[in-house]
């Protein structure tokens, strides 16, 4: 649970872990959910000692950033872009020279709603995409509101992120299983299309980018950090006084 974020994926890890210490062999993660770069005004809120929190889909987002980059034929850490994450949960961050200083934190409600976490379910009783936009399809009001709202929602976080950039965007990067729907990329267009070129990746990178980064360690491509357990962030130098 370090980080605040008790997802299913640092089951792996875990698992890892083990295999590591049984059979002596070192054992790699990459990007974990937790992955903190916010600098300090994306961490402050208005009650002392309360901060935001980076949570958000750390693998996916920078694994599709790094393909972005390279179909452009620049280096990720040479573009500012926004990259969205659209599926079950959504996240919008903002990635400023390789590093994402703000964003919003999907796991804790922040952002748009999703079909999963504080959305679907509570106006429908699912979580599944599909039967919500097949009430869409079929004309149902509710549905068709609710959807739009979703879409709405990211269209707003993504002019918050970017304000972020001050308004110096690359691109707008969308990706996500959600992305399999037209109409999300529409309303973004529609809504978002002045901001910076927007380019669509369906589906995710994750099993791929982790095998990337890896094969990078172990061919002396990268270095590997060695993980302390230390955070990041520990508050300010003015907290508890």
């Amino acid at each position: 649970d370090k980080g605040g974020s008790d997802h299913p994926a640092k089951l792996g890890v875990m698992l890892a872990y083990e295999l590591g210490c049984e059979y002596r062999k070192s054992m790699y993660t990459v990007n974990p959910t937790n992955v903190d770069e916010l600098w300090d005004y994306a961490r402050l809120t208005g009650i002392a000692e309360l901060y935001r929190r980076a949570q958000t889909h750390v693998l996916n987002q920078k694994g599709i950033a790094a393909i972005h980059a390279k179909t452009l034929g620049k280096r990720y850490e040479d573009l500012n872009l926004i990259v969205c994450h659209v599926d079950g949960g959504i996240t919008v961050t903002a990635h400023k020279a390789g590093r994402m200083v703000d964003s919003t934190e999907g796991a804790g409600g922040d952002g748009p709603f999703t079909p999963t976490r504080l959305g679907f379910v509570s106006h429908f009783g699912t979580s599944d995409a599909a039967k919500v936009h097949a009430l869409v399809d079929a004309g149902d009001k509710k549905a068709v509101t609710v959807w739009n709202a979703m879409i709405y929602q990211l269209c707003k976080s993504i002019g918050c992120m970017a304000a972020v950039l001050e308004g110096k965007v690359d691109g707008i990067l969308l990706t996500g299983g959600l992305m399999r729907y037209d109409d999300i990329l529409k309303g973004v267009e529609q809504r978002c299309g002045w901001i910076a070129p927007i380019t669509v990746y369906p589906g995710e990178c994750e099993q791929e980018a982790m095998a990337d980064a890896v094969l990078e360690v172990l061919r002396g491509q990268r270095q590997a950090n060695r993980y302390t357990g230390v955070p990041v962030f520990q508050g300010f130098a003015w907290d508890n006084k």
